[in-house]
């Protein structure tokens, strides 16, 4: 039986006394302690559960310093900080039984945008969605495209280095940051760029925190160089975390924005960033791809992204029923017609962009021609979208994905804690009927959806963690999608984050 929180227990005297520190130190933000705002902040988009001691909302990048520094005196050493923005993760990474620091309440200003060098300054609370509404009359969007984009802050963003929909195209997060501007433990307000060997080295001669830090840094480059080289996986999406292997740059630059982009705020507390910004595709247009069994969809994927497409979304036949009973299926029905032989159980939808009406005619001429001139066992029909509101409708649907999931009666519910394996595209399918295996082992049903271009897919088995015996599967399941994933060269990680499942790391990464 899964515990009941207690959000009633006694703040502890050095919690309490932070607090009072952090009052006499002018901090202009809020402080949440009662017992409503620590049951808010105790649970995020994971099926986990802590209540913390408390929430600071802070104003602005003063307050963050008075929150590192107050954090810094030795009175206050086992108070612990968790930074969090929308709470989108499903790994738990924002939850703590310490104090929550929250910028999205009053840190979320879009500070600059400058179209002709293409980059936006921001702060740390501003949503996605938000800032590429800022940025839409300038032609100019920020790239990664996540299914939370209207909750996900940018400050979260760079904590996971999030990505989604077109990584192959676009990358993650951490390929569009240029600075990050961060409060360091001690209350050291620093500007973290790229750097090259001169200027690195005239910050190793420093004698302060930021001299520490690249003096170290450096070292574990240089002497730690053929481990990493040998252990981090090749992958689109490899790992969120301490991201050692770009650390050094190709380029020759040394990035601590690498180490920095995916930390889960356990480095340092991010206040600002500035963003390298694309143009809005001029044409776009989906082909929308039925299939027999969701297994087919899988396997034909290894073909639509050899087309050279801007991104293969997949979703299996559980989600594509719920689908169809969410109030956007009739805006969309017509694209995914039921055929002689009934309904698709699985689709791939196939993003197609270019810069004119032209170009997009040809690449459509050629994804057409390729699927019309080669049968693949189980490939039903497609159609072709064009025109933003019916494109966006097809995105909004698949966006949903995890709400439709979530929809359904009773206590058994899709629960997210395999939920953004990634593999080798190439193993994908096999991968996946291995892990379908599995869950139906257990008798569990289970929906499933992602990003197949990538390797990257969701999978949510469905359990009622009230029950002891469901409670139970969530390790035996776990170490066994780790054993699996190890398997067919991947991670367990893809895109939301480590988290709780931090744990996992050494089985992965080594010492």
């Amino acid at each position: 039986m899964i515990p009941r929180l207690d959000t009633n227990r006694a703040v502890s005297t050095s919690n309490t006394g932070f607090f009072k520190h952090l009052a006499s130190t002018g901090f202009e933000g809020d402080v949440g302690t009662d017992a409503s705002e620590r049951t808010v902040y105790s649970t995020d988009n994971s099926i986990y559960q802590v209540a913390p001691a408390g929430v600071l909302f802070p104003k602005n990048i003063d307050d963050l310093k008075r929150i590192a520094k107050t954090l810094a005196r030795s009175e206050f050493s086992g108070v612990t900080i968790t930074p969090r923005g929308g709470g989108t993760g499903t790994n738990g990474q924002s939850l703590t039984n310490g104090i929550v620091v929250d910028c999205s309440r009053h840190m979320n200003r879009i500070i600059e945008i400058d179209p002709v060098r293409q980059t936006a300054r921001v702060d740390a609370g501003v949503v996605k969605d938000q800032l590429n509404k800022a940025l839409e009359p300038y032609g100019l969007f920020f790239a990664p495209e996540l299914s939370t984009s209207n909750r996900a802050t940018i400050g979260g963003m760079i904590s996971t280095d999030a990505c989604g929909q077109g990584s192959c195209l676009y990358g993650k997060t951490s390929n569009h940051v240029r600075a990050l501007r961060v409060v360091l433990t001690d209350g050291t307000d620093f500007l973290s760029r790229p750097v090259r060997e001169e200027e690195l080295r005239a910050l190793q001669a420093r004698r302060d925190r930021i001299g520490d830090i690249h003096r170290t840094l450096a070292r574990i480059a240089t002497d730690n160089r053929e481990q990493i080289e040998a252990i981090f996986p090749k992958l689109n999406r490899f790992m969120t975390g301490y991201d050692l292997a770009h650390l050094q740059r190709g380029d020759g630059l040394f990035d601590l924005n690498a180490l920095l982009c995916g930390s889960e705020g356990t480095l340092a507390m991010i206040a600002e960033a500035e963003l390298a910004l694309l143009p809005i595709p001029a044409c776009a247009a989906l082909i929308n791809i039925r299939y027999d069994n969701f297994n087919a969809a899988l396997e034909d994927a290894r073909t639509l992204v050899a087309l050279n497409v801007a991104s293969v979304e997949t979703i299996d036949e559980t989600v594509l029923r719920l689908a169809k009973g969410d109030s956007v299926w009739p805006r969309i029905a017509g694209f995914f017609p039921d055929d002689a032989d009934g309904p698709a159980n699985g689709i791939n939808i196939v993003e197609v962009l270019a810069d004119t009406s032209g170009d997009l005619a040809e690449k459509l001429a050629l994804v057409s021609a390729a699927l019309e001139g080669t049968a693949f066992p189980g490939r039903k029909g497609f159609t072709t979208t064009h025109g933003k509101a019916d494109i966006d409708a097809i995105w909004t649907m698949r966006k949903r994905a995890v709400g439709l999931l979530g929809n359904v009666e009773g206590p058994i519910r899709p629960v997210p804690f395999v939920e953004d394996t990634a593999v080798p595209p190439e193993h994908l399918a096999a991968y996946i009927r291995e892990f379908r295996t599995l869950l139906d082992g257990e008798g569990l049903t289970y929906g499933m959806f992602g990003h197949v271009d990538a390797g990257v897919l969701h999978v949510r088995p469905a359990l009622d963690l009230t029950r002891a015996d469901h409670a139970a599967l969530v390790r035996r399941i776990s170490d066994a999608v780790v054993a699996l994933t190890q398997k067919y060269g991947g991670v367990l990680w893809g895109e939301h984050g480590k988290g709780v499942r931090s744990e996992y790391v050494p089985a992965f990464f080594g010492p």
